[in-house]
């Protein structure tokens, strides 16, 4: 006996390095909680050096605005390392957003740890399961990989503030 469990919309929002449009997922989910939606999930957030390149990443939990480092400089090194018990505490996050059933999870992004089958990648699948809506950032290179990850289900579309809007009237049915 098999029960079919409802699969909420999801979205890959697919960028390319040098996209000019960093900024939207961030003022999408802003603008969706200040109209009441329950939003969870995680935002990046770069810190640049005097030079320009970024010299940390950090993990923003939508919710709670914590933030979590993700990559910091190694110590006499010019290259970031992965903070893995963050990633790891981050993985919490989602759980969180799960278990009180937002509206929308967004996860930025399907990164390196997710395309090798680590990172939140059981947390991404989990929220698909459980029927609520994700927007998830997919570098362009790694769309086919999702694809395959997500079984070629679920939306892609452009990353853009408009896009988002758009999806997010059909996932949440506000059409």
């Amino acid at each position: 006996m098999s029960s079919h469990a409802e699969i909420a919309p999801f979205a890959a929002a697919v960028y390319r390095p040098g996209d000019g449009e960093r900024m939207a997922l961030f003022e999408f989910v802003t603008d969706l909680k200040a109209r009441g939606v329950s939003v969870g999930g995680l935002l990046q957030q770069a810190d640049f050096d005097a030079g320009g390149a970024v010299a940390a990443l950090y993990a923003i939990d939508v919710g709670s605005e914590r933030r979590f480092p993700i990559s910091l400089p190694n110590r006499g090194d010019d290259e970031c390392s992965l903070d893995l018990p963050a990633l790891v505490e981050t993985s919490q996050v989602i759980r969180q957003a799960i278990d009180a059933r937002v509206d929308l999870v967004v996860v930025e992004k399907f990164g390196e740890q997710e395309q090798a089958g680590g990172g939140l990648i059981d947390e991404i699948m989990q929220t698909i399961a459980a029927g609520i809506p994700l927007l998830i950032s997919v570098p362009a290179a790694a769309l086919p990989l999702w694809q395959e990850r997500s079984g070629e289900l679920g939306s892609v579309i452009e990353f853009s503030r408009q896009a988002f809007e758009d999806w997010w009237r059909q996932a949440s049915g506000s059409d």
